[in-house]
């Protein structure tokens, strides 16, 4: 019995040594350095394997939006991405845009679309909170270019918006000042998708994430007051959170406070982790964080947005969602095709003769073969 336990973790050790010197991720955006020591787990060789690469959530890029107004000015460099059911698609468009689901999205970057030749690959849903989830998964897998269009379709055009129905003010007066202690420490969540290195291990979750309706991540606001099975994550700084929370709730500082050798290890990987924001859409990028780590993460639905938003709108550089300054009446598309044929020749007359990273507004090209990665 005693030697059957000393082959077991030897054989742990041996699985994670498999990987070349290189890692490229994203279709060759960036080129990064696959960590080569041996590790004990899955986690600990994808958390080694995460700083390699850039480790975005905690980086000056987290999160990565883009403003509609952006969108309509940039339009013709611009790869949109609509993730939107295809009845939504179909009822109504950013001219340009293309249909993909999001179970399909890794595969579609992998070998249908050229990602890095677009000056921007834009990701637009309904509101702006799973275009920010996916956002966060291709930027962490090595898409560095990716952006969410913030507040999702109602932001192109208002007769599509689903925000000004949800925001509210039924909780603002059951909010807490108090400084809830995190006392506890907790062991890391355990991986298992039998890759060989941090950079598999990162694409495997990526692909298995990516497969999750987005849909049953979402937490209703009236649930977030009254379920105690959460562990609740307020991520705002410490002087917006002492002006009132979710009681209950633990402040984590945005960029700072959730890295390995940081406050991580405060994360109960057993309970559900329920993480909100202002808006709900950083909130998004931290959940596909802590997801592709194994979390049994969830975002609030609309954020804080959902139950003090005058308070936010009240009080500046807080967020709360206004619909004057933030929904726009930009023409939308009908029908399955991405474009209009006008919109094509604006497109192929801006691009003539230009030389830079702009592509036709079809897109494409395979992915291109790149060298490194796992053995």
């Amino acid at each position: 019995m005693k030697k059957q336990f000393l082959i077991i973790p030897a054989f742990l050790l041996l699985i994670f040594t498999s990987c070349e010197r290189y890692y490229n991720p994203g279709q060759n955006i960036k080129t990064v350095q696959e960590d080569t020591a041996k590790f004990a787990s899955e986690f600990e060789a994808l958390m080694r394997f995460l700083p390699n690469s850039g480790d975005y959530i905690n980086s000056k890029n987290a999160p990565s939006f883009i403003t509609a107004e952006e969108v309509n000015e940039q339009i013709s460099r611009l790869l949109i991405v609509d993730i939107r059911d295809q009845q939504s698609y179909v009822e109504g468009h950013i001219n340009g845009a293309i249909y993909v689901p999001t179970d399909s999205l890794f595969n579609h970057f992998e070998f249908n679309v050229a990602a890095n030749t677009f000056d921007k690959v834009v990701i637009v849903d309904h509101t702006g909170q799973e275009a920010a989830y996916v956002t966060a998964i291709l930027r962490i897998i090595g898409y560095d270019n990716v952006f969410a269009m913030k507040y999702g379709m109602g932001a192109w055009n208002k007769s599509l918006d689903q925000w000004s129905a949800n925001v509210s003010n039924k909780y603002a007066s059951k909010l807490e000042t108090k400084h809830n202690i995190k006392s506890k420490v907790y062991p890391f969540p355990k991986i298992n998708t039998k890759a060989g290195c941090g950079s598999e291990i990162l694409q495997a979750r990526a692909k298995t994430l990516l497969k999750t309706p987005f849909s049953k991540l979402l937490i209703g606001v009236d649930r977030a007051f009254t379920d105690s099975s959460f562990y609740i994550v307020n991520y705002w700084p410490k002087d917006k959170y002492d002006k009132g929370h979710i009681p209950g709730s633990y402040q984590y500082t945005p960029k700072e406070d959730l890295k390995m050798a940081g406050l991580l290890k405060t994360l109960p990987h057993e309970q559900k982790i329920l993480v909100y924001c202002f808006t709900g859409q950083s909130a998004a990028f931290l959940v596909a964080y802590l997801r592709l780590l194994g979390y049994n993460a969830f975002s609030l639905n609309f954020g804080a947005n959902s139950f003090m938003h005058s308070d936010l709108k009240a009080r500046e550089g807080w967020s709360g969602f206004d619909a004057a300054a933030s929904l726009f009446d930009f023409p939308l598309i009908k029908g399955k095709n991405p474009t209009d044929k006008a919109f094509e020749v604006h497109v192929n007359e801006a691009n003539k003769g230009v030389e830079s990273k702009k592509a036709p507004i079809k897109g494409a090209g395979k992915k291109k073969e790149v060298g490194g990665g796992c053995g």
